[in-house]
């Protein structure tokens, strides 16, 4: 035990000149010297020769000392034990009549720890849709074959969570806590507003922004800031994002049941119907694959009569084998 380090931090201590990393240093020392009755000779050899002529009364001692021992600084953590009595009282009462009310009122409001927030998550299986209400009533709506990871109360600065697939965010807004929706290493910030982020795998991240505003970086890197009917695409493999102009409440009629695809691939119709009915749509060649058209149903369709109008569209043919469907043809 270095006593000269002791004796300059306890110094420190009572000038009421020590910082916060020393002051760190000093509390580990004394929660050593608790455990360990070799290293206690040094602290009563120094605190004595700073305690003040001034003493609490031993009431006095301990509730100042158990102040001290409740804080979040001094909990029961796998790094921190709890405080015992032994000693402490002695140092706990000597401390505060040193250091005055700055320094104490640090000591005993300041926590080291942000309350650890509790996560809960939600699925929508594919062929179905989720919608939820989150605590600060902003509303979600999950499409098909999505999760979201969110914190069961916003207590921090920020609401971060954290989506995967596709899903709608009606924002309550807090000029004071962004919202802040995470999809890999994408972030779209936001304080109030509408948007979807669409974040489904093997495909582009994409962002449309119905109303309001939002920022969207990948990492540290700004790849732009959306207005109302203005979606961005980001890919990446290749880092690139596009800003285009669109409808964007076609893009959310899957939030009232609607199928629109718009300008879309055979490719990507695929990846669409599969979710929307819970099938696997194989291609059977790549003439078929880089097909592409526009077409809605908003009448709840079913998967046969989707299929005919795409396949009628596109000069090709479908039928199903198992759970699976195949599309065959020589295509557009």
């Amino acid at each position: 035990m270095d006593e000269h380090r002791i004796h300059l931090l306890l110094t420190k201590l009572a000038g009421n000149t020590i910082n916060e990393q020393e002051f760190e240093e000093l509390m580990l020392l004394l929660r050593q010297a608790e455990s360990d009755d070799a290293v206690q000779p040094p602290f009563d050899k120094t605190w004595s020769g700073l305690t003040p002529a001034t003493q609490l009364s031993p009431g006095e001692a301990r509730s100042l000392y158990d102040q001290i021992k409740e804080n979040p600084r001094f909990s029961q953590t796998e790094d921190v034990p709890v405080l015992k009595p032994h000693r402490w009282l002695a140092y706990a009462a000597g401390i505060l009549v040193l250091i005055g009310a700055g320094l104490a009122a640090w000591l005993l409001m300041k926590p080291s720890r942000k309350p650890a927030l509790v996560y809960e998550e939600v699925w929508a299986p594919a062929g179905k849709r989720v919608r939820l209400v989150l605590e600060d009533s902003t509303e979600v709506w999950l499409n098909n074959g999505s999760k979201l990871r969110y914190p069961v109360a916003f207590t921090g600065n920020t609401r971060e969570l954290y989506v995967e697939g596709e899903a709608c965010f009606d924002v309550t807004r807090r000029d004071q806590q962004p919202f802040i929706v995470h999809s890999g290493n994408v972030a779209v910030k936001v304080l109030g507003t509408v948007f979807n982020i669409q974040a489904y795998q093997q495909a582009p991240l994409a962002v449309t922004v119905v109303s309001g505003k939002v920022s969207v970086a990948a990492g540290t890197t700004a790849l732009g800031v959306l207005h109302p009917n203005e979606k961005l695409e980001y890919e990446a493999v290749s880092r690139r994002a596009k800003i285009d102009t669109v409808n964007a409440e076609n893009l959310l009629a899957w939030k009232k049941g609607e199928l629109i695809m718009d300008d879309v691939t055979m490719e990507q119709a695929a990846a669409i119907i599969g979710r929307w009915y819970n099938v696997q749509v194989e291609l059977g060649n790549d003439a078929i694959r880089n097909c592409r058209f526009s077409l809605s149903f908003l009448h709840g369709e079913s998967i046969g009569e989707v299929m005919k109008m795409i396949c009628e569209l596109n000069g090709c043919s479908w039928k199903m084998r198992g759970s699976a469907i195949i599309i065959s043809g020589k295509g557009c």
